[in-house]
């Protein structure tokens, strides 16, 4: 009894996992711009980078709605939910706890910083001095932090949202490049259009939007999604693909210093989560480039004279993705998003449809009808 009811509970979340880029992928969408509205690829690209196990840093001038839309982010997402306002006289510690005295016991013990969390906040990260900054390391890339000597593991998942002002603004700092690279993506949301103004005005009249959204998914759902994601198929042609996109932006003319072997892994993470949105268990290379901007671009140091010139990183990026030969695959002669699922050379090689659980079969009974599944285990309510 106990084995049917593991394997009804696998059941369940297979067919879970399988439905949600046709349901709970547009849900998440829906419901992030009923609070960020008008800027549904920036929520888009974010909750990609959420989906690949990356962090996002938004960057923008003051009252866009970078703070609005990484709370929404959190509140999306469940679990615990911790807020960093940072500033000059920050100092490492009062992120990453310490060690403090205890009377009753007579010694010390570890206090716990505000990074305890899986969805951690840094509000204007760049107003808090490089030192400060630092501590962060450690935490986005291994998911621990490490005082005293003792290094303690953060809740996961664990996802930072970051934001900064321009760095033309008073009393800002410079991001490292170690902590710049630790980024999935650098996004932007940009003044929004006079009819998407007047609108938020209306519906912001007595309370702020934030104020009804509830969770999509639990902690628990969110790994499972993140797990799932990185099983996406990667063909050694798409992974070479990616690999000289690297490479080209190291050996580029108007490069200084092009992006990591950190970043190529990111790309490929978003582009695992961009073609398992889209309804594939595989990824292509329409994947890649439709992800490469906003991974890429804010990695890049430009030279000094094509900085003069006008040059901008997504430049850069857009040359690189044009000059790049790009690997053909079979699959991509009859399209790719959900529809093309139904192709018979697709049938032939195995691949699920978005709504059928990938590689499970559901137990039977002697005369072929599906066994019902006692006392089920439904994640999250079907996206709620």
């Amino acid at each position: 009894m106990e084995m049917n009811g593991h394997r009804d509970r696998t059941v369940e979340q297979d067919v879970w996992l399988a439905s949600f880029a046709e349901r709970g992928w547009p849900a998440f969408l829906d419901r992030m711009e009923q609070v960020v509205a008008g800027k549904r690829e920036v929520i888009r690209l974010a909750g990609l980078a959420l989906l690949s196990g990356g962090h996002i840093l938004m960057e923008d001038v003051p009252g866009v709605g970078k703070t609005l839309l990484a709370r929404a982010l959190a509140r999306m997402a469940g679990g615990s939910f911790r807020r960093i306002q940072m500033t000059p006289d920050m100092m490492p510690a009062d992120i990453t706890g310490s060690m403090v005295w205890e009377p009753a016991s007579g010694g010390l013990r570890y206090s716990e910083g505000a990074l305890f969390g899986n969805v951690v906040l840094a509000d204007e990260l760049n107003r808090a001095p490089a030192r400060t900054q630092s501590a962060l390391l450690e935490a986005m890339e291994e998911g621990t932090v490490t005082v005293d000597g003792t290094t303690r593991a953060l809740p996961q998942p664990f996802f930072v949202i970051a934001t900064q002002n321009p760095l033309a603004f008073e009393g800002t700092y410079r991001i490292p490049e170690a902590e710049m690279d630790r980024f999935a993506m650098r996004l932007s949301l940009g003044y929004p259009a006079a009819e998407q103004e007047a609108g938020m005005l209306l519906h912001q009249q007595e309370e702020s939007p934030l104020a009804r959204v509830k969770p999509l998914w639990t902690p628990e759902e969110w790994q499972l999604l993140v797990r799932r994601i990185r099983q996406v198929h990667l063909d050694a042609a798409l992974c070479k693909y990616m690999a000289d996109i690297a490479h080209a932006t190291r050996t580029h003319a108007a490069v200084k210093l092009g992006i990591s072997p950190r970043a190529t892994l990111s790309l490929m993470r978003v582009a695992q989560a961009h073609a398992w949105t889209e309804g594939r268990t595989y990824a292509l290379p329409e994947d890649v480039k439709s992800v490469a901007h906003p991974v890429l671009a804010h990695r890049l140091h430009l030279q000094r004279e094509a900085l003069l010139a006008g040059t901008t990183e997504a430049d850069v990026v857009a040359e690189v993705l044009r000059m790049t030969p790009v690997p053909v695959f079979p699959a991509a002669q009859t399209g790719t998003g959900r529809s093309s699922l139904k192709s018979s050379r697709r049938e032939k090689r195995g691949i699920p449809a978005a709504g059928a659980a990938p590689m499970v079969q559901v137990p039977l009974a002697s005369d072929g009808a599906a066994q019902p599944a006692a006392g089920r285990f439904r994640l999250g309510g079907w996206f709620r």
